[in-house]
């Protein structure tokens, strides 16, 4: 079936094309009745409106490409439904891919969405890109989310990692944990970095440190998480731990742990 046009619905109202089109692009200059009349058209025939079309004419696509690393991670899926929430009701469109952490799937999809004329990307870069892993964009914005990328002049949007890091450590403080941990993340996560930076920060505001040997780096998955946090137990002297994320990739991994002897204070 070919596909209707605007010459299709004028001709089937008795109006110009470009009375359709005023239509279309909500004039004021249009009849009420008119208006009515061109939209029951629309709707009777199906005309589907040809956003490729008015994006070459436009110079603008009305969509923003958005690159996650993980949707299974409920922080992200979240924050794509706020996107989504937010972008619809100004009428942009979020075109949602995910690199699954492949720095090479991720400078797929981002030539993939600019060569789609997006009107901006928002990127959570995939664990260890470079500014050199990152294709020409070809002038469109780009806005990083959750991590950095070194040497890479973008905007950023992020938690408040280093103040959270901070708190959370005067939390275990207040609670009287003195041998205070930092579990896990990348070991070259901006993210990490500025988690334990915070940590590190009230530590030595209180005149303790957090020695090298308590801040240990794993997969920001939970069940890696907890064997680091069960080593760290058994080989260094620990009363408190504030952990990098409490996300788990599954339900088998988010059971009880297994309790492990000591008579310090334990909080996470």
């Amino acid at each position: 079936m070919a596909r209707v046009t605007l010459l299709d619905v004028a001709r089937h109202c008795g109006v110009s094309r470009a009375t359709v089109s005023l239509v279309l692009n909500d004039s004021p200059l249009v009849a009420t009745t008119t208006r009515n009349r061109v939209s029951q058209a629309m709707n009777d025939l199906g005309y589907v409106y040809n956003r490729a079309a008015a994006s070459l004419r436009t110079q603008h696509s009305d969509a923003l490409g958005v690159v996650l690393t993980n949707i299974t991670n409920p922080y992200f899926a979240e924050f794509a439904a706020g996107l989504q929430d937010t972008l619809t009701s100004s009428g942009t469109v979020p075109l949602l891919t995910v690199s699954g952490e492949d720095r090479g799937l991720q400078r797929r999809l981002l030539r993939s969405l600019v060569e789609r004329s997006v009107d901006g990307i928002v990127l959570v870069p995939a664990h260890g890109t470079t500014a050199e892993d990152l294709p020409d964009l070809l002038g469109t914005p780009v806005v990083l989310m959750a991590r950095r990328v070194p040497g890479l002049d973008a905007d950023y949007v992020g938690a408040q990692n280093r103040d959270g890091g901070y708190a959370a450590a005067e939390h275990l403080h207040s609670h009287g944990c003195r041998r205070i941990a930092f579990v896990g993340g990348f070991h070259d996560s901006s993210a990490r970095e500025e988690r334990a930076g915070g940590v590190e920060a009230f530590l030595s505001d209180s005149g303790l440190a957090l020695e090298q040997e308590r801040s240990v780096t794993c997969d920001p998955l939970r069940p890696q998480a907890r064997a680091a946090a069960l080593t760290l137990f058994e080989t260094h002297d620990v009363d408190g731990i504030v952990c990098f994320s409490d996300w788990s990739p599954s339900a088998s991994s988010t059971r009880s742990p297994t309790p492990v002897d000591s008579s310090a204070p334990r909080s996470g």
